[in-house]
């Protein structure tokens, strides 16, 4: 119980500093909801792993077992020379692969956030419409945690969303039954449901992720709101940083041009002089994409599904996050080429 107690109280604090609703304390909530849910997850993972390990053991042993009857020391082949036939040991070694996690994708699965995610979805220990709404949302974590990059338009609506899904993580953990454990503390005995000593380690998860979604709420309009207006604005501003590149380009340009030179290899000189051969070349993205994106970030305000609604703002930013990074530095180079002058 100590162990679910650990997660509880880090929910309970980012209730706290939600409250305050100042980027600081909503930054340190992000944090520490990325890492309830790394935590809740690693726990999972633990579970289902340790289930394999009599299978995993068995392949292990038969592993070295084939190896040992390959060596080229004899003490070690007359060794492993019983059991069963070098054919029998090829097919249960086989069988044995199917049947558990291979060491590789343990490690990934240990080191990878996003890999936690995809085995727990695989094993269906968690629902798959969370994936895309975790991974963004560990990418905002790694953005404010690692490179003092804050996304301060829609923090508070990110940490709601993560909120929300960290009591979906929660509701699908079965925590170990620990016995003599001692007293709950007062975060999660709040959680027995009126029953005195009733510490029932696979009911505590579920009362405390439907209470705890209770008390902070998720006011889905006004987050729908509040990411469809950020989205457009950028946008908005991804257009409008297009133009003017478009409207610096020596020797004029058409409608188009911005977003082709945006996408130009480095060092293809002819594309770089000549228009014609800009406009000849095949690039992945038009201004085509551009008007779709608007497009599809005006009709998230349609969207009723949290999940839905945040794995299409991850979508969206993720096609065109590259782009506008790319624009936003050129336009800066024009300004201060233009203030050199």
């Amino acid at each position: 119980m100590k162990r679910l107690e650990l997660v509880i109280v880090q929910f309970e604090e980012v209730k706290r500093l939600i409250e305050f609703g100042r980027v600081p304390q909503l930054r340190l909530a992000l944090i520490l909801l990325d890492s309830a849910v790394e935590l809740i997850m690693h726990r999972m993972v633990e579970t289902e792993l340790e289930s394999e390990y009599f299978e995993f053991d068995l392949l292990e042993k038969l592993r070295r077992l084939q190896t040992m009857r390959k060596s080229d020391k004899p003490l070690q082949r007359r060794f492993a020379a019983t059991g069963p036939s070098d054919d029998k040991l090829r097919e249960e070694i086989q069988r044995l692969e199917g049947a558990v996690t291979s060491k590789r994708k343990r490690k990934r699965i240990n080191d990878n956030f996003g890999d936690k995610i995809d085995y727990l979805v695989e094993t269906n220990k968690l629902p798959e419409d969370l994936v895309p709404v975790l991974k963004k949302l560990h990418d905002y974590r790694n953005e404010t945690y690692h490179r003092d990059q804050h996304r301060v338009e829609v923090i508070r609506p990110a940490v709601l969303i993560y909120f929300d899904a960290a009591c979906t993580v929660l509701d699908h953990y079965t925590p170990d039954a620990v016995v003599g454990d001692g007293p709950l503390g007062p975060e999660l005995a709040r959680f027995q449901d009126g029953f005195p000593g009733h510490q029932d380690p696979f009911e505590l998860p579920r009362r405390a992720a439907k209470q705890l979604r209770e008390e902070v709420g998720l006011d889905l309009a006004a987050v729908r709101t509040a990411l469809v207006e950020h989205l457009l604005g950028r946008l908005d501003d991804l257009e409008s940083g297009l133009t003017y590149i478009e409207e610096n380009i020596t020797g004029g340009a058409i409608p188009g041009d911005g977003i082709r030179t945006m996408q130009m290899e480095d060092g293809d000189i002819e594309a770089t002089f000549d228009p014609q051969v800009l406009r000849s070349r095949r690039y992945p993205l038009s201004m085509k994409d551009v008007e779709s994106w608007i497009e599809r970030a005006k009709a998230m305000e349609s969207l009723d599904d949290k999940h839905a609604l945040f794995a299409e703002l991850a979508a969206l930013e993720n096609a065109f996050e590259d782009l506008e990074h790319q624009v936003r530095e050129s336009v800066w180079m024009i300004d201060e080429a233009a203030n050199m002058r």
